[in-house]
């Protein structure tokens, strides 16, 4: 589902770097070593065997067993898929099952998109195969997960990218777009948002496309000559309102088995009331031509070759969108290895097998990379290595529709869960391109770099270098993590230290039909050999974080991130001020003293001194959330970072602040900085309870 443009971070969420790594490596290297007999004998050693064993071609073939028929949720596809990676997973003698869960939603009859002025055009609804795509016939339509059937005829309007300022200066040019269907470019935030403006502002129907200006021919050779979106590459997507909360969209909160009590579909806050659905560029360009009215901003005008006005009209269009509802089946395929010393505690690591069409990037690439990690898990295990901490690794169903089976999965885990993960790391579109790029939180951001480090690049000689290549920056920062991808339930809903890593080739084959092998092969990832890269990196993360002594966390940098993103909401409202902010710098900076203490203390220490810091440490994220949640979106319960209502999503740090002082609200801002205050009061204590 992710796929947005980075956030350039702020050089303060970096913290001390240099020692932040430093410590990182100093409690690494102490670790108590591997007992194999004849095998490895520190855990290093187990990280470098692991590295040899990963390989491109195992990862290839697996690509190529599952790229050849759609996954969508609920599908033969999908069910084939899940059969396909729990045999692989015995084979390798791993002990993998299915976890499965039944959840409300759409699937699509008859789409119909019809221009009936000024001319009359059917609009194609799918994209023409090529002679290299198998099983066609099973590739899903051109439709928007969750939106509402309805049939509605009107005048089309241009929305530019469909956000709150561009009906704002539609509203300038004195257009009106109250019963239109409005024809909205993705990009710049989340397809849901998109349909939650256009409801807001009282639209009968909203259009979707990609402009060739954000990801086709302007970009360069289109597919299948290279690897941009072509005139017939519709991207579909859920709009879900994933930012109110993700899952089913009738049982929030709780997970979507047999006997959990169901809302009726009325009362669901997560679900658009206006008909949505997406067509391509190539269709789009008939409905922008003939549009009349003023003529589009400068910085509205796309890569269409004509002058994109804004209506209302003649360009009229009828929807037609023919839409069940209906139990679903979402099956997510688990695989445990138990730890040694505490096999209750749990390195997650997961990535989502379903996808919209072939999905070869997006996201059998993160779920083969993933694989491939298990197999060479697999084959340590076999010459005498165990972690100390068990190790799951989940292969997700229904990420699409709205991060379905990692939401269900969590919330039926949840007391489990709030005990005893540790960490929780996302593989969304892993191994699918060659430019290395992260997020997290920021007790996470030495640990990743470190790893990068020491990960061969096919190209770079290090991840890291790549990573520095790519982001253009000397010490990159990995970004801070919103919503959009399977972390959103451990991080956002149960303060769950989370992290994501992934490679991407700059390319517009998004949730197109043509998201497939000969992509793959020709132009994201040819030689798979990044698959292999991202498989050594998720191994090393798995192998390092279930076998070092002292969790590999440090929270004297999640502190001074949060002072920065205070400063941030200081500059704000430096014109008028909503909220003192005092108290939680206060707050932010005892913080920091004492993780700091606690990190100090924690250089070779084992036994019960280790597991009373391992304790603080897991406390301390989960000590960020509360559990009234956010403004009218109660399922979100960190305190710090969640996604914005209107960013889709991206990060909006300290969100319910954010929001008050945007809309001066001085008792809102007041009642969640001293929730954060509390939260951050917590966090200090869990740390000072661990130092002597």
């Amino acid at each position: 589902m992710s796929q947005h443009a980075p956030l350039r971070p702020r050089r303060w969420l970096f913290g001390s770097a240099a020692l932040a790594t430093a410590l990182v490596v100093g409690l690494t290297a102490q670790t108590s070593p591997a007992t194999a007999q004849g095998g490895p004998d520190d855990l290093r050693s187990w990280e470098r065997a692991l590295q040899r064993e990963v390989d491109a071609d195992s990862a290839a073939r697996m690509s190529e067993a599952m790229s050849t028929y759609p996954g969508r949720v609920g599908t033969e596809g999908a069910e084939r898929r899940a059969n396909y990676s729990v045999d692989e997973l015995t084979k390798w003698g791993l002990n993998a099952r299915l976890e499965s869960y039944s959840v409300y939603a759409s699937v699509p009859q008859h789409i119909a998109v019809t221009m009936t002025g000024p001319q009359r055009r059917e609009l194609e609804v799918k994209e023409p195969p090529y002679p290299w795509h198998e099983n066609f016939e099973d590739v899903v339509v051109g439709y928007n997960a969750y939106s509402p059937a309805g049939q509605a005829t009107s005048d089309v309007v241009y929305v530019n990218y469909g956000l709150p300022d561009d009906y704002a200066r539609l509203a300038e040019m004195g257009v009106d777009v109250r019963g239109k269907i409005v024809l909205a470019r993705y990009g710049q935030s989340f397809r849901g948002v998109k349909s939650k403006v256009a409801e807001e502002h009282g639209a009968a129907g909203v259009i979707l496309y990609s402009d060739p200006a954000d990801d086709g021919f302007t970009r360069g050779e289109v597919y299948p000559n290279g690897p941009w979106r072509n005139a017939d590459g519709i991207q579909r997507g859920s709009v879900q309102y994933i930012f109110q909360y993700p899952g089913d969209p009738l049982t929030p909160g709780r997970p979507s088995t047999q006997d959990t009590p169901r809302l009726d579909p009325s009362d669901a806050e997560n679900m658009t009331s206006v008909p949505t659905t997406p067509i391509s560029y190539g269709q789009a360009q008939h409905l922008l031509a003939a549009l009349q009215g003023p003529e589009a901003p400068a910085e509205w005008q796309g890569g269409l070759d004509l002058t994109y006005r804004v209506g209302p009209g003649p360009t009229r269009v009828d929807l037609d969108l023919d839409i069940d509802y209906r139990q679903i089946p979402v099956n997510d395929v688990i695989v445990e290895i138990p730890g040694s010393k505490h096999p209750e505690q749990k390195v997650v690591l997961g990535a989502h097998y379903d996808s919209w069409t072939y999905g070869t990037k997006d996201d059998v690439s993160g779920w083969t990379t993933l694989m491939e990690a298990a197999r060479a898990l697999a084959e340590l295990r076999d010459r005498g290595w165990q972690p100390e901490r068990t190790i799951v690794l989940a292969g997700w169903d229904g990420e699409e529709y709205g991060l379905l089976g990692a939401t269900e999965w969590v919330e039926q885990h949840r007391a489990d869960l709030l005990e005893n993960a540790l960490v929780y790391l996302n593989m969304d579109g892993a191994g699918g391109g060659k430019n290395f790029s992260a997020g997290s939180v920021p007790a996470l951001d030495a640990v990743l770099a470190d790893i990068a480090k020491d990960v061969r690049d096919p190209e770079h000689g290090t991840l890291y270098r790549n990573w520095q290549q790519a982001s253009g920056e000397q010490d990159p920062v990995p970004d801070r993590l919103g919503s959009g991808s399977d972390y959103t339930p451990f991080l956002d809903h149960l303060g769950i230290a989370s992290a994501e890593f992934g490679t991407s080739t700059p390319s517009g084959e998004y949730h197109s039909a043509y998201d497939d092998l000969r992509m793959m092969r020709e132009f994201l990832d040819p030689g798979y050999r990044y698959h292999e890269a991202s498989a050594a990196y998720a191994g090393t993360f798995a192998l390092r974080m279930a076998g070092s002594d002292i969790a590999l966390m440090l929270y004297s940098d999640y502190a001074t991130a949060v002072e920065g993103h205070l400063r941030d909401l200081d500059e704000k409202q430096a014109d008028g001020q909503v909220v003192d902010l005092s108290p939680a710098y206060a707050a932010a900076r005892e913080w920091h003293a004492a993780a700091k203490r606690l990190e100090s203390e924690a250089h070779g220490v084992r036994g019960e001194r280790a597991d009373a810091i391992n304790d603080a440490l897991i406390a301390q994220e989960r000590a960020l959330t509360q559990q009234e949640g956010l403004p009218g979106r109660d399922w979100y319960k960190h305190m710090v970072y969640a996604p914005g209502l209107y960013t889709g999503y991206a990060v909006q740090p300290l969100s319910a602040i954010d929001d008050a002082i945007t809309g001066d609200d001085p008792a809102t801002a007041e009642k969640y900085r001293d929730l954060l205050v509390d939260s951050l009061h917590k966090a200090t204590e869990a740390a000072r309870g661990a130092v002597r």
